[in-house]
């Protein structure tokens, strides 16, 4: 399948190893580099910052001529890819990672930056929300070369005596959740559930309609308010608002239902799972609705669709 490809685009900026701005018809558009995962240069996420990261933020700015702020020198042209063949006013619409960035590959003179950052061993292959469907085969080899080569974040003495990343426990983990994106690929995508992030339009139509639906969420996070008697989980992201409401939490099913998100899908579980029940628009009146379903029996949880 060839992905859909935006030519000669302005790139403006490198912000570090796995992001950069460009210019797309007027509009600055931050990219969320797909499949890469480079470790922190700067401090402000939950993440470490290392001396990998830096590495790889320099390695990033040279490889697109920029300068140590990340300003590029002159006029760069990069081509951009999308891993589908949507449509692009499609892509730039549903194609976007939780802070709203596009996802997609950029080429500098035809070189896949991506998969040359994995094969030089600045990035892991990052399939935490699904393995590419263009270069699958080629990021996976990419990163053995970087292993057995011992390049980058797989040299040991990279990071010795600082902040590291434990991959020993991170990549096996973003492979579970890799198998339930492709499971959920494989099946047709929304003709087995709906997605919050690409049938988000969908799920506002069907609360708005208080339909049965069964939505594939992440809650990796578990519950993230505790408001009165109930719980607040935040299914969906900042740019597709879409809550779990459980009611009366210290009752024997809500109970079932908390223990079963704690032990099974938060954290470094599953993270993804099937959620199934009637949905509804919270609150009922207002200009900023949010779509959610309730909770109320841990059947409505499920690992399948």
């Amino acid at each position: 399948m060839p992905g859909t490809v935006l030519k000669n685009v302005p790139l403006t900026k490198v912000s570090d190893g796995d992001t950069v701005k460009v210019q797309i018809e007027g509009r600055t558009e931050t990219l969320r580099l797909a499949c890469l995962d480079t470790e922190e240069s700067f401090d402000g996420g939950s993440k470490p910052v290392t001396i990998g990261g830096k590495l790889a933020s320099a390695w990033a700015k040279a490889f697109f001529d920029a300068e140590e702020s990340g300003e590029v020198r002159g006029e760069i042209l990069v081509d951009i890819e999308f891993d589908t063949d949507d449509p692009f006013e499609t892509c730039r619409t549903k194609h976007r990672g939780n802070y709203g960035r596009l996802i997609c590959y950029v080429y500098r003179d035809g070189v896949n930056y991506n998969l040359r950052a994995v094969e030089t061993g600045w990035s892991p292959y990052f399939v935490k929300y699904g393995r590419s469907r263009l270069h699958h085969r080629a990021f996976e080899e990419a990163e053995a070369v970087a292993q057995a080569s011992g390049r980058g974040i797989w040299d040991s003495t990279i990071n010795a005596g600082g902040a590291c990343r434990d991959y020993e426990v991170l990549v096996p983990w973003w492979r579970l959740r890799d198998t339930v994106v492709h499971d959920y690929r494989l099946a047709g995508g929304s003709a087995c559930a709906l997605s919050v992030r690409l049938d988000y339009e969908e799920i506002r139509d069907a609360a708005s309609a208080r339909r049965e639906i069964t939505v594939l969420c992440d809650l990796q996070s578990g519950v993230n308010k505790w408001p009165g008697d109930g719980a607040l989980i935040y299914a969906g992201s900042k740019t597709h608002r879409f809550n779990l409401w459980i009611q009366d939490r210290d009752a024997a099913k809500a109970q079932e239902i908390l223990r079963l998100i704690e032990t099974r899908y938060a954290e470094n579980g599953r993270g993804y799972v099937y959620v199934s029940g009637e949905a509804l628009m919270y609150p009922e009146h207002g200009e900023r609705q949010t779509p959610e379903i309730i909770l109320r029996e841990a059947k409505q949880l499920s690992d399948f669709a």
